[in-house]
């Protein structure tokens, strides 16, 4: 069983980071503050729109349960007036269960949504939280940092059943409700789960009231709201809690005469759904090239069209959702419209989040469709990044078939394409690194040209290999010739975790818990942090780089760092401002020898202590011979490198140091 205490206690690992939240609401506290437990409807997200009380005959509930969408809502007076809450709820069944849906992470409808926040229309397939924001980078989220622990039983708490636990905090930056009011939409959103076998009787998801301090010596409830220099508890009679009543009730509408029963139910309106608990059935792929072949080889650049071919053996498909996974230095370009194997049926595709899905419906008799075994159900085509190296599969990291219109899913499975790719540059890993990062453009590209005034989003991408992650801290580094003018408040590689960032100091950091209280393992490929970088009005031509001076991955809340590395974005500005230099003659004397290593050592010790180095922007170009964008000891031992190398050649001419750098001499 986990303990939500472990997920608590994981965001003190951001306390020591640079950034740490501090409270951001100010303004007269409100008189009173509340939760309230609630059915939910995505079309009518708003709390008045909900019931607290609802009626299922228990010949209603299906053999693989009754799914009822439900939602705790937060009630506020003014708006983004809170600095913390902590909540938890669980249920007087041991037989009823709870599916949570993170509004940070978790997507919850099939195809995207679109609402309107602040102004400007966005789609997503996430509800909406209580309080949020869109914009173009990070797309739509949800306000403030969420903890969640969800467990069968929480001893800590008091209870023996179901069990879903949140630590809400705004995480130092002010928010703003996504409606009217702050309970026009929930604070998160579950499902509860009532299997068939339960009881006539009536039942109630409540709040678990306990003292979070086990010693006893100070009163840190919970259920507790902290904001306006205010605390909000129930013993102070400022937090007000509503329950949510279900009442299962026989043939006859009745529930046993020793059940008391509230005086008006109200019948919920959403949608009876089964979700089977067991699966049968054997669907099966295999991800293959044009030719059939599932281990190819490819070289950067290269364009590839890979089939996810079906083996369904006569059974019936009725629709398919599913989410293609890529290695960090693959692409995907394009979803095929439409599934050969399954009569041509028509795909809605998503490729930025590498996902697809459709309806199989014979439009004749109204049937689900059967595939033709060995054709493609969906086809990709997929670019290979020009820095690309090393070996690569592509798979699925979803996959959902469905038989017909009761939500039944088989039993699926796949085979990925391996693809061994050779004559690139550096690959997904780094010797001795255990998470590494590539930093690319939206193409997958680690190399690009732009001119002055060009804007350009950047992705620094992970590949982890399946190591947990509860916790990143790094600082970017660039020049003077590209400034960073926005990072992204998420981590679309680890769940989609909330960042604190820093703009002006090039910082981000982050916390990574599941829902269970363990650290996220990332998925390896997607980013882990974007930025928006500007190439400025004066850059100067040549090449620039963007990469970390600083970067922190925890493993644990011991505070354990990865070992970890980094290829850069290398950017080649044309159009701008001709700069000459000579690589590695730092004193511009058109010498390279050890007066010039010994600048690049004072300037290295007068930058890291917090000075200024005092070069000029060539000489800073000319110092920096490894092209990482820091000038440091390593600059300074490649320069004496190179003119022990240069002064041992008697007859004939040295090589460049671009040339010695690159192995040529």
């Amino acid at each position: 069983m986990k303990k939500f205490i472990s997920a608590i206690t994981s965001l003190g690992i951001a306390a020591s980071m640079i950034g740490a939240v501090v409270p951001a609401t100010a303004g007269a506290a409100d008189a009173s503050k509340g939760f309230a437990v609630k059915t939910y409807d995505i079309a009518k997200p708003s709390s008045a729109d909900a019931a607290s009380t609802v009626t299922i005959k228990k010949s209603d509930i299906p053999a693989d349960g009754y799914v009822l969408p439900s939602a705790l809502y937060y009630s506020e007076s003014a708006n983004g007036s809170t600095d913390s809450l902590l909540v938890g709820i669980t249920t007087d069944s041991k037989d009823i269960s709870f599916k949570l849906y993170n509004p940070e992470k978790d997507g919850y409808t099939k195809s995207e949504q679109e609402y309107t926040l602040g102004g400007t229309k966005f789609s997503t397939s996430s509800y909406i939280s209580f309080a949020g924001s869109y914009d173009d980078l990070d797309g739509y989220m949800a306000a403030g940092k969420h903890v969640f622990g969800v467990d069968s039983s929480q001893t800590a708490a008091g209870t023996d059943n179901y069990y879903i636990g949140l630590s809400w905090t705004n995480n130092g930056k002010e928010y703003k409700w996504a409606g009217e009011k702050s309970d026009s939409y929930p604070l998160y959103v579950f499902d509860t789960i009532i299997p068939q076998s339960i009881a006539v009787g009536t039942y109630t998801i409540k709040y678990c009231e306990y003292n979070t301090d086990t010693t006893g010596v100070n009163y840190n409830p919970c259920p507790l709201v902290e904001g306006e220099k205010q605390r909000y508890t129930t013993k102070d009679g400022n937090l007000k809690l509503e329950t949510m009543t279900i009442n299962i009730v026989d043939a006859n509408g009745s529930t046993p005469s020793t059940t008391t029963t509230t005086s008006a139910t109200t019948t919920t309106t959403t949608t009876t759904t089964a979700k089977p608990v067991s699966q049968d059935g054997d669907i099966q792929f295999t991800f293959a090239d044009k030719d059939g072949k599932t281990s190819i080889e490819a070289k950067p650049g290269d364009e590839l069209v890979i089939n996810a071919n079906i083996t369904a053996n006569g059974k019936p498909v009725s629709a398919m959702d599913v989410q293609f996974q890529l290695g960090s230095g693959l692409k995907l370009q394009q979803i095929s419209g439409k599934s050969a194997a399954i009569g041509n049926s028509a795909v809605s595709t998503n490729e930025d989040d590498c996902r697809a899905n459709f309806t199989a419906i014979n439009d004749e008799d109204g049937e689900p469709i059967v595939p033709t075994d060995g054709k493609a159900a969906l086809t990709l085509k997929v670019k290979v990044a020009d820095n690309a190296s090393g070996d690569y599969t592509i798979g699925f990291s979803e996959l959902k078939v469905y038989k017909d219109n009761t939500n039944y899913t088989y039993k699926s499975s796949f085979a990925p394409i391996s693809i061994k790719v050779s004559g690139g540059g550096q690959g997904q890993q780094s010797e001795g690194a255990d998470i590494n990062f590539t930093f690319a453009d939206k193409d997958g590209n680690s190399e690009i040209s732009a001119k002055p005034g060009d804007e350009i989003t950047v992705y620094a991408n992970v590949t982890a290999n399946g190591k947990p992650v509860s916790a990143m801290d790094v600082q970017f580094k660039t020049d003077s010739s590209v400034k960073i003018t926005k990072l992204g408040s998420k981590a679309p590689a680890l769940d989609g975790a909330s960042a604190s960032t820093n703009e002006d100091e090039g910082r981000v950091n982050f916390t990574s818990i599941g829902s269970d209280g363990e650290p996220v393992i990332p998925t390896d490929g997607k980013a882990a942090f974007t930025l928006v970088v500007k190439i400025t009005d004066d850059a100067t031509n040549g090449k620039h780089t963007i990469g970390f001076s600083e970067c922190k991955v925890f493993q644990d809340s011991t505070n354990f760092n990865y070992k970890t590395a980094y290829k850069p974005l290398t950017i080649t500005v044309t159009g701008g401002k001709d700069v000459k230099y000579m690589l590695g003659d730092v004193n511009n004397d058109g010498i390279i020898n050890a007066v010039d290593a010994s600048q690049v050592l004072k300037y290295y010790a007068k930058v890291s202590t917090g000075g200024d180095g005092g070069f000029t922007e060539e000489q800073k170009l000319a110092a920096n011979v490894t092209g990482d964008a820091i000038i440091d000891a390593v600059d300074a031992a490649k320069i004496l490198s190179y003119y022990a190398y240069a002064s041992t050649i008697k007859d004939g001419t040295p090589v460049s140091m671009e040339d010695f750098m690159a192995g040529k001499k």
